[in-house]
């Protein structure tokens, strides 16, 4: 049974005399396994509470409550039961290449569809059942972030190593026909499911659109702590080229057939082959921003957008420090350049190496506050230092490294500022117009997951 950890005050759950340690038992009758049980019954606007104390009393109560009001508690674990695991031996697993002595939950694997359709982790499918697979179904479990990788059966049982592995087109064919909307993703490790395996597993999952929305190609990341483990090498920006290329050329005939571009290369492949990303009607709506895909279009057109924003000058004298990853360097260069004619402002941009993960890692999600710390130490000090959300761990201003926001901030001598990762992020921020602005934001993404923190970089 589920076990509360915390109840959030002014909380429903408070009213109700709820506390850490009690389990809920049922909803209106139903068990509740797990965070999808609950989740699906507490939407009822009257529900029936039975609920065992922590003293082993047991309590039946009676709740009117609002259709989108939830309880207000925190579980023992974010599936209340405990999360599925990834059993798989991935050749490219990112969690393989990360040092040994960082906090517990980096070097956790999960691999649970249900954190798939609650908080948008991309998960293999390689550990469901088929009573899994009809649940999904038959609760409308929608949308489902999926790793294909490649749908040759053979290189995906090797490149997953997995067993079941080579069973994703029936999976995923099984979830069509009964109308869950899937995202699909490649991470292209070069000489296995690149040039003509990238042809075969876009056309075969393109058979099952629009049931399957969009499908990411996205460039293996590699790490200098990357040891006794299967050869492999990053793209070259030749091989990002051919990407692109081949990409771009089934996205013209996508958008024939379908009116929909379907795939998309990673943000990280123009990077590297020093190439203009498509406008914004090629991303389908931008379905895949947390996977790298669209993130630069965004920002550009949100600059834009922000030009007749900026004033000719500010009151003060203001100098601004900004630290970004290697790979978005020159995006965020061209948001700088439009600051440069404003009177009285300074704005420094420092390029961050990763040396924490070693030169292949460019992406600035993983940067971290140590590598900030001794490559900033020497740099002339700013008034304000503005470090973008996504370097910070979801609900902590903690990096990657257990560097605090305050460490940093200590060890440079210059105040903090902690700005969402995108084109208003950075002209408010260097402008000190942060007033309007929303709390920062928070990812629900972790490192074994797609997007920003998992495989795909």
């Amino acid at each position: 049974m589920p076990k509360i950890q915390s109840v959030r005050p002014g909380s429903l759950a408070e009213e109700l005399e709820l506390e850490p340690g009690d389990e809920i038992k049922s909803i209106n009758g139903q068990p509740i396994k797990d965070i999808i049980d609950y989740q699906f019954a507490v939407t009822d606007e009257a529900i029936e509470l039975e609920v065992i104390k922590s003293n082993g009393e047991e309590w039946l109560v009676d709740v009117e409550k609002e259709y989108d009001e939830t309880l207000g508690v925190e579980w023992e674990h974010p599936t209340v039961d405990r999360i599925k695991l990834c059993h798989n031996k991935c050749v490219f697993c990112f969690v393989d290449q990360i040092p040994g002595n960082m906090r517990q939950t980096l070097n956790m694997r999960d691999d649970d569809y249900r954190l798939s359709f609650l908080h948008g982790n991309f998960v293999t499918l390689t550990n469901l059942k088929q009573a899994d697979l009809e649940r999904i179904a038959r609760l409308k479990m929608s949308p489902l972030n999926i790793s294909v990788h490649t749908t040759n059966p053979e290189l995906r049982n090797f490149m997953v190593g997995h067993k079941k592995a080579g069973e994703i087109l029936n999976q995923i064919a099984y979830l069509a026909e009964h109308e869950i909307e899937m995202n699909t993703q490649i991470v292209l490790c070069p000489g296995l499911n690149d040039g003509e395996e990238l042809d075969r597993t876009i056309r075969e999952l393109a058979v099952n659109w629009p049931a399957v929305r969009t499908l990411s190609v996205v460039p293996v990341g590699l790490t200098k702590h990357r040891k006794g483990l299967y050869d492999l090498r990053t793209v070259t920006p030749e091989e990002a080229n051919r990407v692109i290329d081949q990409v771009e050329a089934w996205q013209e005939t996508f958008l024939r057939q379908k009116g929909a571009a379907f795939v998309h290369a990673a943000d990280e492949f123009y990077v590297m082959a020093e190439r203009e990303v498509p406008p914004a009607d090629r991303y389908d709506e931008f379905a895949q921003t947390e996977n790298g895909v669209g993130l630069i279009r965004n920002f550009l057109d949100e600059l834009e957008d922000l030009k007749g924003q900026i004033p000719a000058a500010i009151d003060q004298k203001r100098h601004v420090a900004v630290v970004t990853g290697t790979s978005p360097a020159n995006t965020i260069r061209r948001g700088i350049a439009l600051l440069k004619d404003v009177a009285n402002l300074t704005v420094d941009l420092h390029v961050i190496r990763n040396e924490f993960y070693g030169p292949m890692v460019t992406v600035t999600g993983l940067t971290t506050g140590s590598d900030i710390v001794n490559q900033l130490k020497n740099a002339r000090r700013a008034d304000v230092l503005i470090i973008p959300d996504i370097m910070l761990k979801d609900d902590a201003d903690v990096f990657l490294d257990d560097y605090t926001v305050e460490r940093v901030s200590n060890e440079l001598g210059m105040p903090v500022l902690i700005m969402p990762a995108n084109a208003t992020g950075l002209i408010k921020g260097a402008l000190g117009m942060t007033e309007n602005l929303p709390p920062r934001r928070r990812y629900e993404s972790t490192l074994t997951n797609g997007g920003m923190f998992g495989c795909a970089v």
